[in-house]
């Protein structure tokens, strides 16, 4: 335990819960601050922080100028949770993530206020914050006048404080529900979240940090602020670790204080381990963590292969495996000969509003994906099937010197600055049959791992276990057929046999799907389809 050189008659802390503290800081240290969820909250402090001073440098030179800036006050000063649709909206996101949607149909919902009183609430706002921001020795008067107001219910730390802490990060202590749980645990206080209760909790607050800083200046610790990196310990303690605060004495939360915020359920995957993924496809686990190492160190790989070979399903269990447990999600897009950057980036979309036709700048499906990922914590997964099929440099775009650069930003075509967030995965699908990798720009090869699949016969033998099938017989006819065509790239895949019902359908299916496959390759050597014409020759060979 460290040595405190305080006077014991101003210490926040108590004593008893100092190591408690030390050993929980140890385990943030080492678990959290590097993970993509860490790193994201490290960038976010700044960017956010420079962002609102932006803001609010921009509101007052409007207020100076006359202009109304109630709407702008509600839309630029107050923190909303990072979703796609507040992106669209330009508003200020901020990691507190307060508000989810729509202030006003919240508030006004909730019966905290009306309409008709939104002017003299972003008024009411501008002012509380202009005031502290010249005057911070102001704050206990400011916080007692403005919570006297009206329509100032509702309004309180979580919402008013990320503002003043961004102008001010040195006066005012950002404070929000998880920083509040901590703060009142390691003080044995019962403050609420009352914004009249900020001054105190601002003041014990940066003391406790204070008297904090010697434990927290330690190895590994990333370089930040020390009430940044405080915040980010309590994130971690409360959200990622769900830290049991046993004897905590915080006061009951009124209707007020719970703040039934519109932020959406995020649901946690189910477990799935590597073990259960290497049973379900057949492939060896030591195979598996080789393919797994080579999405984690190029964040992007292809799956590529001749028709049949099981590409979508190892993707989509390789994309549950990597979200298993966590609250990370698996999105799928298929591309097509006809897909476009603006399906899968960003593009103008007509839209019939108000009987009128409007052009709005619609996002396209990776950024919708982007933008949901950036609310998580773990890691997402987007399945790119048939990746191939779509010219892949001219849907990508900018997004080609992103999927390189993962930590760098760039100017979208619209000029919007876009990073891809670092918990985003791709995995692609690629048909050979229908392009030859040969083909593939080099600038694609370059940025996506290439994991190569062929049909594997254990798996089919495996399936048909138990079916009675004389899976033997197929299997030697399923190589001499691929000797015949000569080219891994074109081969006949297991995935059309793995069937339950395998013996009342295999004459369909060689029919019907392997036949007219062997018709188009060789389209000039009709003699070697009808070596494996069914109803003459393979029947025969199955079934002798």
């Amino acid at each position: 335990m460290s040595i405190k050189k305080l006077d014991s008659d101003r210490q926040v802390l108590i004593l008893e819960k100092n190591s408690e503290f030390i050993k929980l800081f140890k385990e943030f240290i080492s678990s959290y601050p590097y993970t993509p969820s860490g790193l994201r909250y490290q960038k976010a402090y700044h960017e956010q922080r420079q962002k609102g001073k932006e803001n609010f440098q921009a509101i007052v030179s409007a207020y100076e100028s006359g202009e109304d800036i109630s709407e702008s006050v509600l839309l630029q000063l107050l923190p909303y949770a990072l979703t796609p649709n507040n992106i669209q909206r330009n508003v200020w996101t901020h990691h507190t993530s307060v508000i989810a949607k729509d202030i006003k149909e919240w508030f006004e919902n909730k019966g905290w206020t009306k309409s008709k009183d939104w002017l003299k609430i972003g008024q009411a706002i501008f002012n509380f914050v202009f005031r502290c921001n010249n005057y911070p020795n102001q704050l206990v008067e400011a916080c007692k006048e403005f919570s006297k107001l009206d329509y100032s219910k509702g309004f309180q730390t979580g919402m008013l404080t990320p503002i003043l802490n961004a102008i001010r990060p040195n006066d005012f202590l950002l404070i929000n529900n998880k920083s509040l749980l901590v703060i009142n645990y390691f003080t044995g206080k019962s403050h609420s979240r009352k914004i009249t209760d900020y001054p105190t909790l601002n003041a014990i607050g940066k003391q406790l940090i204070e008297e904090l800083a010697s434990d927290m200046r330690q190895t590994g610790v990333p370089s930040m602020r020390d009430d940044d990196l405080f915040d980010m310990f309590c994130h971690w303690l409360v959200a990622v670790k769900k830290y049991n605060f046993a004897g905590n004495k915080v006061l009951p939360m009124d209707e007020i204080s719970k703040l039934p915020f519109d932020v959406e359920a995020i649901e946690i995957q189910p477990e799935y381990s590597l073990s259960q993924c290497a049973l379900d496809t057949g492939i060896e686990e030591e195979t598996l963590l080789n393919w797994l190492k080579a999405i984690e160190r190029k964040k992007q790989a292809i799956f590529y292969g001749s028709p049949g070979t099981g590409k979508t399903y190892i993707a989509k269990k390789l994309a549950k495996y990597l979200t298993s447990g966590s609250d990370g999600f698996v999105d799928i897009v298929q591309f097509h000969p006809a897909y476009t950057y603006e399906d899968f980036v960003q593009g103008i979309r007509p839209q019939r509003i108000d009987g009128e036709l409007d052009y709005p700048l619609v996002n396209g499906r990776f950024l919708d994906f982007c933008y949901k990922a950036c609310c998580r914590q773990h890691i997402c997964v987007l399945i790119i099937d048939e990746i191939n099929r779509a010219n892949v440099a001219r849907v990508f775009g900018e997004l080609m010197y992103l999927l390189e650069y993962r930590d760098e930003k760039m100017p979208l075509a619209t000029g919007e600055v876009f990073s891809i967030p670092a918990n985003v995965r791709i995995i692609g699908t690629m048909n050979t049959a229908d392009r030859s990798i040969a083909l593939v720009d080099h600038a694609i090869r370059r940025r996506f791992a290439f994991i190569p699949l062929y049909p594997n016969y254990e798996i089919l033998r495996s399936h048909h276990l138990d079916t009675g099938f004389p899976v033997d017989k197929l299997i030697q006819t399923l190589k001499k057929l691929n000797h015949v065509i000569g080219n891994p790239h074109n081969e006949v895949g297991i995935s059309f046999f793995l069937l339950g019902d395998l013996a009342d359908q295999i004459g369909s299916v060689w029919q019907l799907e392997i036949e007219p496959y062997l018709e188009e390759y060789f389209f000039d050597q009709p003699s070697k389809v009808d070596q494996f014409r069914w109803n003459e020759e393979v029947k025969k060979q199955i079934y002798p």
